[in-house]
């Protein structure tokens, strides 16, 4: 592959993961307002798909078309990949602390990578292997979830790991479109109308239009998090994990916990502690190690 567009892959990846890291802003905010999560999830992904919907009604009305493999590729995406991960995930911050949510939701680096062998051929390297592992153990160390485990639910356990499972699965179907070339922009779009019309039924979406009428930071935080939290992080990893490998591209996205760590200090004062130091450091490291070159496959001499 040519590097300049490897290196856009990585920067878009990377790109994705610290945009993420401010979502938990946004999600209080609408908390506050008194939505929930599957109302959240649904009033972002409706932003999305309009927004998306009236740009390519505008310039790419080609971008529309899509085959039947690829329409039910989307289809599994957008009911599991987006509506359930999201769900599964403000969820599980409802019912377990935030820093054991974090560290559940990033149990899809581990499903990418081992699925991505079988299903794209891609290698499992001794580098990519000790970055994951690396990533997974700095995110860890950012959540502070070794010294604060918070109370223990059973549930919101389940929630947390099956958020994580679903964001794999977003993340391989995402691939398998691309590697048919499916535009980034007609996944996101798809997957977006897919999961707001799945979960419109459940989130009374008439009583959040009455209430937004008369609140325009409502209104304002409800787009922002549309464009600002979801079109523009999804649509810079959709182009990503179609630059780069699926698994390198998994791993660059831990920089999202590094990311909620800066912000929670800045934003809520919340203590940075000598053990998310080093977690910070160790994600960093793990993202480099994952960029290495020449890196061997797992049983075999190489550089990795």
């Amino acid at each position: 592959m040519n590097p300049r567009y490897r290196n856009l892959g990585v920067a878009a990846a990377f790109s994705a993961g610290i945009v993420w890291g401010f979502l938990g802003l946004f999600v209080r905010g609408l908390n506050g307002e008194g939505l929930s999560s599957v109302q959240i999830t649904c009033l972002r992904y409706i932003v999305v798909a309009a927004v998306l919907g009236i740009f390519m009604s505008v310039f790419r009305r080609d971008l529309f078309r899509i085959d039947r493999r690829g329409f039910a590729t989307v289809l599994i995406i957008g009911i599991l990949g987006t509506a359930l991960n999201s769900v599964c995930y403000f969820g599980a911050m409802e019912r377990i602390s935030l820093s054991l949510s974090t560290v559940l939701q990033y149990i899809a680096p581990f499903i990418v990578i081992l699925l991505s062998v079988p299903l794209f051929g891609e290698r499992m390297t001794r580098t990519k292997a000790a970055a994951v592992l690396m990533a997974f153990a700095g995110c860890i160390l950012c959540t502070g979830f070794l010294n604060d485990p918070g109370s223990i639910d059973v549930t919101g356990v389940v929630l947390g790991a099956l958020s994580g499972f679903f964001f794999a699965l977003y993340t391989l179907g995402s691939k398998g479109l691309s590697r048919h070339s499916v535009s980034p922009i007609s996944v996101l779009f798809y997957s977006s109308l897919v999961c707001c019309v799945s979960l419109a039924p459940f989130s009374d979406i008439p009583g959040v239009v009455g209430a937004a009428s008369s609140d325009g930071h409502l209104v304002l935080l409800i787009i922002a998090t549309g464009i600002l939290m979801t079109l523009l992080p999804f649509g810079l990893y959709n182009y990503a994990v179609g630059k780069i490998e699926v698994g390198t591209a998994s791993v660059i996205t831990y920089v999202e916990p590094l990311t909620a760590t800066v912000v929670g200090f800045i934003f809520y004062s919340e203590a940075v502690t000598a053990e998310s130091v080093i977690g910070i450091a160790v994600i960093l490291l793990a993202v480099m190690l994952v960029n290495r070159g020449n890196v061997g496959p797992v049983g075999r001499r190489g550089s990795g």
